[in-house]
Formats: structure tokens, C-alpha cells, sequence
């Protein structure tokens, strides 16, 4: 496994918004934020992917955002195309575990992907406040060699 310097991994992160770059990979903040109800059923079948408590947008309150113990669905910022020969871990800045936040089991990103990638946010203390600008995830690309390219469900997925 060979991990890409963060300087060759943001030649594949469309910017604004900036991006930053790590020795290892780069900073990327968030678009959107929705919450997932705790009373939310999900359903994945086939190419159903649905919940039947709709999720809510969390609308940042002036400047942070505002997050009370709970589940988020979290869109990443910037667009990022995942060549053919690279795959991507999605990892949280390690401020997020340090403030007693969770995020779950690190997204992987499959050669061929574009889009805005998500990441999952557990909340599992009384409120926290991150401010709209932050950085929240750190991507990781990794040289790969793949069957084929990403044609899944999520390709080409946008901002709500």
C-alpha cells in the first residue's frame, strides 16, 4: 500500500472551497449536514435506498454548526474524481475524536468515483458547535489496481 502525498492526492479535489494540504493527504470541510432521526428505519435493497423518517438539514446557526447527540449524514465540500489507479479513504481530523465525537468506519472511496463523498457522524455528547469553515475529514489516496471503475448508486452524487 503506497499512500499518495497530499500534493499529487489535490490535483483530484476540485476547489474552492480551499482545501488542506497534508503530507499525507488533504483537509476538507463540509457542504451539508443532515440528521437521522434516532426513530429512523432504513431501507437498502437493490437500488432502494431509502429512510422512512425523512432526514432534516442542519442549517448552520450564524457561523457553526450545531450538533446535538445524535447521527449525521455528512457531505463533503469539494468534488473529488478518484483516478483508476488510486482508491480513497475518508478519515476524521483527529480534533473530532479528540472533542468526543465518532465518526464511523472510515468511507472508502473505489477508483472511478466522482462525486461528493459522505461520512457518517456520531454525536454521542450533549452538543457540539463546529464552526462552517472547519475542516472535518482528511482524504486519503493510495495507489490501487483495480478490476474496474466505480459504477455504483452514489457516481456523479451532488449536494442536495
Amino acid at each position: 500500500m503506497v499512500v499518495w502525498p497530499g500534493s499529487k492526492t489535490a490535483a483530484y479535489v476540485k476547489t474552492p472551497p480551499e482545501i488542506k494540504i497534508n503530507p499525507n493527504g488533504v483537509d476538507v470541510g463540509v457542504s451539508e449536514v443532515w440528521r437521522i432521526d434516532d426513530g429512523t428505519q432504513s431501507t437498502m435493497h437493490g437500488k432502494i435506498r431509502e429512510t422512512d423518517v425523512p432526514k432534516v438539514q442542519v442549517i448552520p446557526d450564524g457561523e457553526f454548526f450545531v450538533l446535538r447527540r445524535g447521527v449525521y449524514e455528512i457531505r463533503l465540500s469539494n468534488e473529488v474524481s478518484i483516478p483508476q489507479n488510486a482508491m480513497a479513504l475518508i478519515f476524521p481530523r483527529s480534533t473530532l475524536n479528540r472533542l468526543g465525537v465518532i465518526v464511523s468506519t472510515t468511507g472508502v472511496v473505489d477508483s472511478g468515483y466522482s462525486g461528493f463523498a459522505t461520512q457518517t457522524l456520531i454525536v454521542p455528547i450533549q452538543t457540539i458547535r463546529i464552526h462552517r469553515n472547519e475542516k472535518w475529514f482528511q482524504l486519503v489516496f493510495m495507489d490501487a489496481e483495480a478490476s474496474g471503475t466505480y459504477a455504483g448508486h452514489w457516481q456523479n452524487e451532488k449536494p442536495a
